[in-house]
């Protein structure tokens, strides 16, 4: 996805990344690190994910491991990088399915974001960058940048679907999905037994979705 600026999304600060910081390698080699350094901060947490735990569940050694991420920082901003691309192919998927109408792909969007936020892996994850951020600047842009890009990404695919839909009416859409997403990870990440369960706030929302701008319901795509 593009890092650059686009329609109704504060622009993005620099990249606290240095100039040559991550080496590129071969593809297969690079994914199976990013893959085992999720897994590893899921299951272990931060105080758990050092170089030599990431390059022994990735079957390699520290060494190589660091010509590819020189730090544990620029490690963890990469695996936010690489979780960026991911739910990025996968908003694109439904929004741009053509055997669903525009409507059905942000309600096949919005299921899909609500439920993936309170798996374990999600959970885990986003909890665990949230601490960290509070203490590492440049995991704290990572995760800034993450969600501006996913919410550019979300506006960018919604402004294609719906032309005529008013600019601002489409990111108060993105920003109210992005809230209860974000926010379902903290109300049922570790509880599930709400007074109101999980996917009844899924259908609520699908519902105020409607409610707030009716002109993206099926009756407007007719």
């Amino acid at each position: 996805m593009e890092k650059t600026h686009k329609p109704g999304v504060a622009p993005q600060k620099a990249s606290a990344r240095p100039a040559g910081a991550v080496k590129s390698g071969p593809a297969e080699i690079t994914e199976r690190i990013l893959d085992c350094a999720r897994e590893v901060l899921v299951r272990q947490g931060y105080t758990g994910f050092t170089v030599r735990a990431v390059a022994e569940a990735a079957g390699i050694s520290p060494g190589n491991l660091a010509y590819h991420f020189p730090s544990k920082q620029y490690l963890l901003r990469a695996v936010v990088e690489h979780m960026v691309a991911g739910y990025a192919t996968q908003f694109e998927e439904l929004l741009t399915n053509t055997k669903l109408s525009p409507d059905q792909g942000l309600k096949s969007l919005t299921q899909w974001l609500l439920a993936d936020a309170v798996t374990e892996e999600s959970v885990r994850t986003f909890r665990e960058l949230w601490a960290i951020s509070l203490h590492d600047d440049v995991v704290r842009e990572a995760i800034d940048d993450l969600y501006n890009d996913l919410m550019s990404g979300v506006l960018e695919l919604l402004q294609r679907s719906y032309p005529d839909v008013e600019l601002q009416t489409l990111q108060e859409v993105v920003q109210i999905l992005a809230l209860f997403s974000e926010g379902s990870i903290v109300l049922y990440g570790t509880c599930k037994d709400r007074v109101v369960p999980h996917d009844q706030m899924i259908k609520l929302v699908l519902r105020l979705l409607d409610l707030h701008a009716p002109e993206l319901g099926s009756d407007a795509q007719k």
